[in-house]
């Protein structure tokens, strides 16, 4: 007891500074969020020092294996963490990683660092993409950008322009995501990025109506291909891998966004077999296609009572951000006279962060 006084101590008189664990203890004793207790973690600053560190090409020619751990261990919690939760570890490691850019070491250990250091910015862009941070996700799809090509690996070069599409498709720019993923399928060889590049083009394809039919399903037929292409180590459900329940995930979206629900049923049931249960984000998201399936046959009810199914069961951290944002698409095709029922109350609901209210309009 006496020591823990004396880190509480010591973190109020500015001696040191909590970790995560620590961090989210102290939140929880004192009934506050994190950012009310601590203030900003300062990500900007961490990308900033991470920015001028590239530019500079300083390196650091140790613990690079260590590096590479750590990046790949953060690609595995990218599905199973809440992004919250994520942002915070990933940026003290990030922040040390700047440091080590900083020294200036044996150039021949530049490349390998500096591709870990695209990889985590990168996962900083998906895990801001997650949390609906869309000025945050651009900053970081930038730094990621420069890292990768500093890096000189074609593959890191398009896995980080995938990243960077998805949040101009849940920004709703739908021919801007179509744009960088394009850039990142020309690269031209078989990598995950490419893989997840035209996945997403079927999506954003998609959205774009009905009369982009054609092309959204060239590129799914294109996915598909490149996915069977993969190297075997690079077929996992991390950040860093693409699989089967994964495609089935993109198919099943830009088949609900054609209209065309018996495929994307199919697709669902498949995406759904698939998945870990622990990776609640790409399950709650497919559920929720499968949702608004429902409302546009004219299923309404069933279609709110599985959505709260979906939704009940996540934590106030995991219910957030992109999840949210689909989970008000629900809504939106629920027709106007429905949205009254108490079910749709039910889903406002669970979808409005407290304090704050919903437009009746979602």
């Amino acid at each position: 007891m006496d020591s823990l006084k004396r880190m509480i101590y010591g973190w109020e008189a500015g001696d040191h500074s909590p970790n995560a664990f620590y961090r989210r203890l102290y939140a929880r004793a004192f009934g506050m969020s994190e950012d009310e207790l601590f203030g900003s973690p300062g990500h900007d600053a961490i990308r900033k020092s991470l920015d001028e560190a590239l530019l500079t090409g300083a390196i650091n020619d140790s613990a690079l294996e260590g590096w590479e751990i750590v990046a790949a261990q953060y690609s595995r919690a990218a599905h199973t963490k809440p992004p919250g939760v994520l942002l915070h570890d990933l940026g003290a490691d990030l922040a040390d990683l700047g440091h080590l850019l900083n020294q200036r070491r044996a150039i021949s250990t530049l490349r390998r660092l500096t591709r870990v250091a695209a990889q985590m910015a990168g996962l900083m862009c998906l895990t801001y993409i997650k949390l609906d941070e869309r000025h945050a996700f651009l900053r970081w799809a930038r730094t990621a950008r420069m890292a990768a090509r500093e890096a000189g690996d074609p593959s890191v070069v398009s896995w980080v322009l995938a990243q960077e599409a998805y949040g101009h498709f849940y920004a709703g720019d739908f021919t801007e995501a179509i744009s960088v993923t394009r850039e990142a399928q020309d690269i031209r060889i078989s990598c995950v990025g490419a893989v997840l590049a035209a996945a997403l083009e079927a999506r954003a394809q998609a959205a774009l109506g009905p009369a982009r039919a054609p092309e959204a399903r060239s590129a799914l037929i294109r996915a598909e291909a490149l996915l069977d292409s993969l190297a075997r180590e690079d077929v996992n459900d991390s950040a860093f891998g693409y699989n089967r329940a994964q495609l089935y995930f993109h198919r099943s979206n830009a088949y609900t966004h054609l209209g065309e629900t018996t495929s994307a049923w199919a697709a669902q049931e498949q995406a759904l077999a698939l998945y870990q249960k622990s990776d609640f984000v790409d399950r709650a998201l497919t559920r929720l296609d499968r949702t608004i399936c429902l409302a546009r046959t004219g299923d309404s009810a069933g279609a709110l009572s599985y959505a709260a199914d979906t939704l009940t069961p996540l934590t106030p951290d995991q219910l957030t951000g992109i999840i949210t944002l689909r989970g008000l698409d629900v809504l939106k095709a629920i027709p106007p006279r429905q949205r009254a029922l108490p079910a749709a109350a039910q889903l406002r609901e669970l979808l409005t962060p407290p304090g704050k209210e919903r437009s009746e309009q979602a």
